[in-house]
């Protein structure tokens, strides 16, 4: 039986070629050369090079998923964490863009399989948002109507900061250290936080 570490491996080498070469010049035996693994056992895995390109950008967001859980499970208040989320999150997003640069413009051709993979992150991360508002409320840290529509409301603000914080845009005369203590304050003050 097929391990885990191969299909992983065959993830790696997929992605990396994917930036590298693009994905319409990326085969099933460049990958298998290249993962030093045969066309069949690729196939083993994946039935098309649709569904491994589908795997590579699944695995980069769960790079992402892996990184928020990190910083939801730390002992710290609820406002500490959902600043220390966002960043972590933009952070994060921008090293994926910036390593898989030369992808950007073919993942967007591609653009069905990145909205139906994201749909899963976006519902996990309303999900961690809502969970750490609730948390701020009970704890009398934040103030605010509704944790569910806050936490929606603050998941589509972060994705649309995303592509300003990748090329620089929001902190192009200020360094990033402004830029968060800026971001702190006015999240907080909208979650109706006192901020020290």
């Amino acid at each position: 039986m097929p391990t885990i570490d191969t299909r992983e491996l065959i993830i790696d080498v997929a992605r990396r070629l994917f930036a590298q070469q693009g994905i319409e010049n990326t085969t099933i035996g460049d990958v298998a050369t290249a993962s030093n693994r045969s066309r069949r056992t690729i196939y083993t895995y994946f039935k098309s090079k649709e569904e491994l390109l589908e795997a590579s950008i699944e695995s980069e967001m769960k790079k992402i998923s892996a990184a928020m859980m990190k910083v939801a499970s730390e002992k710290i208040t609820p406002d500490k964490k959902l600043i220390k989320l966002i960043f972590v999150r933009l952070r994060i997003t921008r090293s994926i863009v910036r390593r898989n640069s030369g992808l950007h413009t073919e993942y967007f051709g591609n653009m069905w399989i990145v909205e139906h993979i994201r749909r899963t992150f976006d519902r996990q991360e309303i999900a961690l948002f809502r969970s750490i508002i609730a948390d701020g409320q009970q704890q009398g840290i934040f103030n605010v109507e509704s944790p569910d529509l806050t936490a929606r409301f603050l998941h589509f603000c972060i994705n649309g900061l995303e592509v300003p914080f990748i090329k620089g845009v929001i902190n192009k005369h200020k360094d990033e250290e402004f830029v968060k203590n800026f971001s702190e304050k006015l999240i907080l003050s909208a979650l109706g936080a006192i901020h020290n």
